[in-house]
């Protein structure tokens, strides 16, 4: 018996989805935005599109922040297209300014930031 290779485009839309919840917004639309057609819109469906962490947790229970080639890509090229429908953003305070001059966030509900100093709350606070 013959096995043939799957190619992941071979794989029927439901089972592409069901792979994509299993996977972070912020991996699923660096790696899946502007692929091909297919896969864009399913990249781009409200579910990848509403929340997005810019964080992980280490295994000492540190948060990370993802690095500057990712943030950059999603500053240049992937915010500008979604950000209209984001509600909740978890950002690094190093990325914040990057991120939030993006664009315009007009339905989004919390933001949260990592590894923030007082003084950095305070700047932006005060509006200084």
């Amino acid at each position: 018996m013959e096995h043939e290779a799957v190619q992941l485009l071979d794989l029927p839309d439901e089972i592409l989805l069901i792979i994509m919840k299993k996977l972070c917004s912020i991996d699923v639309l660096y790696s899946l935005l502007e692929v091909n057609k297919r896969l864009d819109k399913m990249a781009r469906s409200l579910t990848h599109t509403k929340s997005l962490d810019f964080s992980s947790i280490s295994s000492d229970h540190q948060f990370l922040s993802v690095h500057y080639p990712i943030i950059n890509r999603f500053c240049n090229h992937i915010l500008p297209q979604i950000h209209q429908n984001l509600e909740v953003l978890i950002v690094d305070q190093r990325w914040m300014e990057d991120i939030l001059l993006t664009g315009q966030y007009s339905n989004i509900r919390m933001i949260s930031i990592i590894n923030c100093s007082p003084y950095t709350v305070y700047k932006y606070l005060a509006g200084m």
